[in-house]
Parts: C-alpha cells; structure tokens; sequence
C-alpha cells in the first residue's frame, strides 16, 4: 500500500481502505479459512453442509448430562411452531460451559466466516430437545427478521448440533437445497424436500436464508440438539447477549467468548462505549 493510503488508513477509520483492514481481523485465520473451503463451497452452493462426528463421543456424553440437569421441570412449548412436545432452554452462555468447545468451534466459525466475508458474532444459542409425539413445523427461514429484499448477500449461518442422532424418524431438520438462493417468500409448492440425517456429534451448518423445519419425532426416544446462530457482527443479535450475559458474569468467560458474545468493537466504531471497547467493562 502506498504511503498516502497508509497514511489515509491512520487518520480516517471510516475510509474503506480502514474498512477492508478491520473486516481482517476475525476468529479464523486465512488458513483456516482455506482447509474448510470444500465445506463452504457446499455451503454457498446448497445453502447447507454437515460436519459429521465434529466432536467426541465423550463430549457428546458430557453436553447430555448437562442437558439432562438443565431441562429438569422445564416446561414444553406453548405454539405449534414452537412445538408443544418440544423443550427450549435459551441463553446458553450465561448457563453452561459445557458448549464453549461447540460455540468456538475452529472449522465451525472458519466456514461461517468465509461465507459471511465478514467479522460475526453469536446472535443466539439455546437446545431443542424434541419429545416424542412432537409433530413437523412449519418450513420457515431464520433470517426473516432482517427486513431486507431477497435475494440477498448472507447475513447469518445456523448450526445444529446433533447431540442425539438425528434420523427421519425422531425429528432431523427437513431442508430444502438451494432456497436460500430464491427470493420467493414461501418455498415452492413441488420444492424437494431432504432429510438432515446425521449421527451424534455432527453439526450442520446452514444459510440463514434456507428454508428449513424440525420433524416429526415419531419415536419413544426424545431427540436433543443445541442451535448456536452467527450473524455478521454489525447486525442485532437475536437474543440480548449484553442482558444474558452482564459484564460482572462475562468477566468469567474465554477473551474469544466474551468477544464471540460482542464485547469488543466492531468496523472500527460499533459497539463503543465511551470512546472505549466493552471489554474495558470485564477487567478487574
């Protein structure tokens, strides 16, 4: 870079020389990014890819007993959508470190880094443990929220991770390839349908813009998974990590956690406080 760029670079943050350098700065590096770039082909090409067996059978072990404590007395769900026969536990950060390996995941925010092209940031994680009897839901997109004309550039990726296996008989997501490329507002009435079968301790990535739904649990065996969201780091959060997850609690945590979680600052300007990081907020 010539020295009149260089110097243009230190004195105006808002420059988009200033703004290409800070999007650098991210939780993978370029390496990382370059041994996963068969997964994130699928990725942009499908609008979904699994990792099959992204963790250990010890640690799938360990998230279920901890699930096992969590979900203790916690109630089923009051809408169809969410499922009547479905537990949802939500703010996950502030109530386990049991899923720091899962959230942190290194091929995990590789993918979801190259196929965003940008900096990101937990939007939500909660579990969703199906019951059985649970019926399918309806096919929807995660992203809706974000009130924008599709198509659209990618915004969020989603993960599931199957803690459970996940079979077409116990509730496996339902996708439909290729949707998050459509800019209809419902999928098609002959749309091909696929099951996201996949054995304990796989995750599944997928375009926040793919149409997908939870299945039907038509077994006598409940079926657990943790949903972890990522959206680029300049966007709203889903779930309001700042209330979840106050600095006297995110003092505890991992520096990529806390900044995984938003305590830092984002293209240069977004997330100050006082002209400082967030994350001046958790030192002692």
């Amino acid at each position: 870079m010539a020295s009149k760029e260089l110097a243009e670079v230190d004195i105006n943050p808002f420059s988009p020389e200033s703004q290409i350098i800070e999007k650098t700065k991210r939780f993978s590096t370029p390496e990382e990014r370059t041994t996963v770039s068969g997964y994130t082909e699928s990725l942009r090409r499908n609008g979904y890819v699994i990792i099959e067996r992204a963790i250990s059978g010890e640690k799938v072990k360990e998230v279920c007993d901890e699930f096992d404590q969590l979900h203790k007395g916690l109630a089923k769900g009051s809408s169809e959508f969410g499922g009547f026969q479905t537990e949802r536990l939500y703010n996950l950060v502030a109530r386990t470190r049991v899923l720091d390996e899962l959230l942190l995941h290194k091929e995990v925010l590789a993918i979801i880094e190259s196929h965003l092209d940008d900096q990101i940031q937990l939007s939500i994680s909660s579990s969703v443990n199906l019951l059985p009897g649970e019926t399918a839901q309806a096919f929807h997109r995660d992203d809706g929220y974000y009130p924008l004309a599709r198509p659209h550039e990618p915004l969020s990726v989603n993960t599931m991770w199957a803690i459970d296996e996940f079979t077409a008989e116990n509730g496996a997501t339902l996708i439909i390839p290729k949707s998050h490329l459509q800019a209809d507002d419902h999928p098609a009435a002959d749309a091909t349908i696929e099951t996201a079968a996949m054995p304990a301790g796989s995750v599944m990535l997928w375009d926040g813009s793919l149409f997908h739904a939870g299945g039907s649990n038509r077994t006598e065996q409940a079926r657990l998974g943790i949903t972890n969201i990522y959206c680029r780091a300049w966007l709203r959060q889903q779930e309001n990590q700042f209330l979840g997850v106050p600095p006297v609690e995110a003092k505890a945590l991992t520096r990529p956690l806390q900044k995984l979680i938003g305590y830092w600052v984002a293209n240069n300007f977004l997330g100050y406080l006082n002209e400082s990081s967030p994350s001046l907020l958790l030192k002692d």
